[in-house]
């Protein structure tokens, strides 16, 4: 979505709270919503998968996470130059007394707006990265009308905790930036089989539509 993925910058939820940080790293905090941040560590290179910042939090409902620069640079823009990370491994502990058969997330440079072609925000449109989930199986991403993720092809009941592992890339860093975090959605972006099953339960109404009206 914005342009390549050769510089990867990050967001991950984290706060103060039990946090470990490298010096430059940025601050999470919650912005609005039912979430609690419990911890975090950004001391790591957070450059691959396998360095990526990690953060743990609590959620009740819907929520969105603000992440803050604390050095007066932004996130870096070159993969030689990092003063943040790229990678984050970010895991959740449903308390919202449901079970969550989807879980999304949106990032935003201005609350409220969607994030479009050309601000340099994304889940590292590009670069060919592989997102991961512990619990759910399938991934629906949109790059081109804003910046955002669905998981689903699972679940996480009530009680119980999942991860993700994604990266963002910010090639024009500004900060704040803000990720939105949403379980249940009840328009959710459908998979490639949903969308084939709606499709033809669409096909057979107008056909059983036209039956009716001779």
């Amino acid at each position: 979505m914005k342009l390549n993925g050769i510089t990867l910058a990050a967001l991950v939820a984290a706060s103060t709270v039990g946090s470990s940080n490298l010096f430059g790293a940025p601050i999470f905090s919650v912005a609005n919503g039912g979430i609690s941040i419990t911890s975090q560590n950004t001391g790591t290179a957070g450059t691959t998968a396998g360095t990526a910042w990690t953060v743990n939090e609590t959620m009740i409902s819907t929520g969105t996470l603000a992440l803050t620069d604390t050095d007066g640079t932004p996130l870096a823009t070159t993969i030689g130059a990092f003063n943040s990370g790229s990678w984050i491994t970010k895991t959740v502990l449903n308390n919202s007394g449901i079970t969550w058969t989807s879980f999304e997330m949106e990032l935003q440079e201005i609350l409220g707006t969607a994030s479009g072609e050309g601000d340099g925000l994304s889940f590292a449109q590009a670069a060919g990265l592989t997102f991961t989930s512990n619990l759910f199986s399938t991934i629906t991403r949109i790059d081109s009308t804003r910046d955002y993720l669905n998981f689903s092809g699972g679940s996480v009941l009530n009680g119980q905790s999942v991860s993700f592992t994604f990266a963002v890339t910010d090639n024009t860093p500004t900060s704040p930036v803000y990720l939105l975090q949403t379980p249940n959605r009840a328009d959710r972006v459908p998979d490639g089989g949903s969308t084939g099953l709606l499709l033809l339960l669409g096909l057979a109404g107008v056909i059983g539509l036209k039956k009716k009206m001779r």
